[in-house]
């Protein structure tokens, strides 16, 4: 913002003009003449600052009056929206004690009084009699010292804006682009005031006349309002350009690889996945009631088998048994009679 500023400052005389008028000021020739007021307020810290400040821009005014005479209206008119606009914020704030004293007034006696010191040389002087009257019309102030102020600082920003390319140019091109939008919408309200200030009466209907919003050299586009960063016009479509060419050079469907048991990656993931299933039954049999049901049931199933090969055995025996006496009876006791025997 600092940098903003004084770029403007350098270029605008309306804008350096502005920042002047809110500089501070130790002493000054007439300062003395802020004595001479409502004796309530004279020695308020925040009046005598207030009156040493106008005094010394009354200075600067009729000095730039004497150098550049067409200049008058404009840099009086400037001070008076100065000191209203100075009188309104001390209205308004409640911590500053007025002692219901008019402030304008008083600072317009002070005006008075430095005009007589002039030796009532009106050509180089503000006419004070002028300035009350608009001074009391506050509304009309505002709005025709933004229309001033744009007027004055076309032609200058006119040169900028067309001139060679500078560092700079983002910094004119956004101060005017906000001061041609204002001024736009303030005419629009405010027409006839508009044409009854001299210097800005070949704007009022044609408020761009060399359409320097869209042909100047300097138009750039914003890509961060928050952080005021800005590319130049041309730049912006050349990567626009390149981006959309880079876009169309790229295939329509972008394949998938395909995934495969031969891919390395496949085989990990398998490997990684049958250790997990490990590790889950590991750890479920170790600290779960899985471990004591499987031997429960292991051990029934083993029970089980001992006596079924038992009832086998028994089964086996059982049967040899009733075979052998089923043979024992069918064949009785045949004892063969030999006929040849001595018993000698």
């Amino acid at each position: 913002m600092e940098n903003r500023i004084e770029v403007l400052r350098k270029k605008l005389n309306s804008f350096n003009f502005d920042l002047m008028l809110n500089k501070t000021v130790g002493a000054c020739e007439n300062c003395d003449l802020c004595e001479k007021v409502n004796a309530s307020i004279k020695d308020k810290p925040w009046f005598k600052c207030f009156c040493y400040q106008f005094v010394r821009n009354v200075e600067t005014v009729y000095e730039i009056i004497y150098d550049l005479p067409y200049l008058k209206e404009r840099r009086c008119d400037a001070l008076t929206y100065w000191i209203h606009d100075r009188v309104k914020t001390f209205s308004d704030n409640s911590n500053i004690n007025k002692n219901k004293v008019d402030i304008a007034s008083e600072i317009l006696t002070v005006w008075n009084n430095i005009n007589s010191k002039k030796n009532n040389n009106a050509s180089n002087t503000c006419n004070i009699s002028v300035i009350q009257k608009k001074i009391q019309n506050t509304e009309e102030m505002k709005p025709k010292k933004i229309m001033s102020s744009y007027c004055e600082n076309y032609d200058s920003l006119r040169s900028l804006l067309k001139g060679i390319y500078s560092s700079e140019c983002n910094i004119y091109y956004d101060y005017f682009k906000d001061s041609f939008i204002e001024f736009r919408e303030i005419v629009n309200k405010h027409s006839a005031l508009c044409s009854g200030i001299n210097h800005c009466s070949g704007f009022c209907k044609n408020h761009d006349p060399d359409d320097l919003l869209n042909k100047s050299k300097c138009k750039i586009i914003e890509i961060s309002q928050n952080q005021k960063e800005y590319i130049k016009e041309e730049e912006c479509k050349a990567l626009k350009e390149k981006a959309v060419a880079e876009i169309r050079s790229e295939p329509k469907e972008i394949q998938t690889p395909e995934f495969t048991f031969s891919d390395k990656r496949a085989i990990i993931l398998i490997l990684f996945s049958l250790w997990g299933i490990f590790l889950t039954f590991l750890f479920s049999y170790k600290m779960t009631p899985l471990r004591s049901w499987i031997s429960s049931k292991l051990g029934k199933k083993e029970l089980i088998r001992d006596n079924f090969n038992e009832q086998n055995d028994d089964v086996s025996l059982d049967a040899d048994y009733e075979s052998m006496n089923r043979n024992m009876e069918n064949e009785g006791y045949n004892i063969t009679y030999n006929s040849n025997w001595n018993p000698s």
